[in-house]
């Protein structure tokens, strides 16, 4: 069974997701192995009995859901900020984008969470004229928690001694 891979060589806009676009509607499965909920890509495709064009945005899901064939995976390395997956979730679904057992998310990937978004954004005002211009979304603070051994994954959100380990970060 042929695999096809699209990596990207540097952070930023460099037309990943338009490729996987392209590639998605010949795929069974579409995967994000790393990432998490920044800057995203929108597309336009047509949906409905009417095929009216409709404006889908992708933040943290693989576009490949545009296929309804395609089964999207979030994979462990992906950085998780859970009300952002389900608002973009309930977005795409609001627009006629059917995902119902078609995505599934590793219970291996790390957590982001608000006070991640408010140190990536303090970091950004400590370097002043010299920022790096992150999303302030949080990516960066999350990795580190995962680097440093003391982030949180989702399999820890069904775990009884979830609270505890959370106030311990």
């Amino acid at each position: 069974m042929p695999v096809e891979v699209v990596l990207g060589t540097q952070w930023g806009d460099e037309g990943k997701g338009k490729l996987v676009d392209i590639i998605s509607q010949g795929i069974d499965i579409c995967a994000r192995c790393a990432g998490g909920n920044n800057a995203g890509h929108t597309i336009v495709v047509p949906m409905g009995p009417n095929g009216e064009k409709t404006m889908l945005d992708f933040h943290l899901l693989p576009c490949g859901l545009v296929n309804p064939t395609c089964v999207g995976l979030i994979g462990s390395g992906v950085v998780v900020h859970v009300p952002s997956f389900f608002a973009e979730l309930e977005k795409l679904e609001s627009k006629g984008l059917n995902c119902q057992g078609r995505l599934l998310l590793s219970d291996r990937a790390h957590l982001v969470f608000d006070f991640h978004q408010i140190v990536d954004g303090l970091k950004e005002v400590e370097l002043g004229g010299k920022s790096i211009g992150t999303t302030k979304k949080g990516i960066g603070p999350a990795y580190s928690s995962k680097a440093s051994r003391s982030g949180l994954r989702v399999h820890h959100l069904f775990d009884d001694t979830f609270a505890e380990k959370f106030r311990k970060i």
